[in-house]
């Protein structure tokens, strides 16, 4: 499969897996000794699949499910260049009473066997200073 088939898979399967929170339709894409790069992220880097399967189950329910909604959607088109892949995405949370916490940034995979190898994820920093200051301004009101 090429690169932008499996990426497209993968995205679709991980937003199953938000909705329905089945971490385990995700391993058939990861390396088992993937790495998972949070740049400019307290916890920054992840090494294997099960540790960025802990990871992003962690990260969703602790982020993603505490607003009311979440919508992400892709700025620009897969790119595929050799073995690697990227894309600019946006992700909008809402919650009511606040204003919508926008975060944009890049998404970066790089695939081997038809797995991935490596995936990164790079908030802009604009988006960055943006969610710190909307969880100063709000997070007491995200849903526990």
């Amino acid at each position: 499969m090429d690169s932008i088939n499996l990426f497209n898979h993968f995205a679709a399967a991980f937003e199953a897996t938000v909705q329905d929170d089945d971490w385990s339709r995700l391993a058939k894409y990861l390396a088992t000794d993937a790495t998972y790069l949070n740049v400019g992220g307290p916890d920054s880097k992840f090494e294997g699949r099960d540790s960025i399967l802990d990871y992003l189950k962690g990260n969703v329910a602790n982020s993603d499910r505490r607003f009311d909604t979440r919508k992400l959607v892709g700025l620009t088109p897969p790119k595929a260049e050799g073995n690697r892949l990227s894309r600019q995405w946006r992700c909008t949370y809402t919650l009511a009473g606040t204003p919508d916490l926008v975060v944009e940034g890049e998404a970066r995979y790089q695939f081997e066997d038809d797995l991935i190898k490596e995936i990164e994820e790079e908030p802009t920093e604009e988006s960055m200073q943006k969610y710190t200051q909307w969880m100063q301004e709000y997070g007491d009101m995200l849903h526990a």
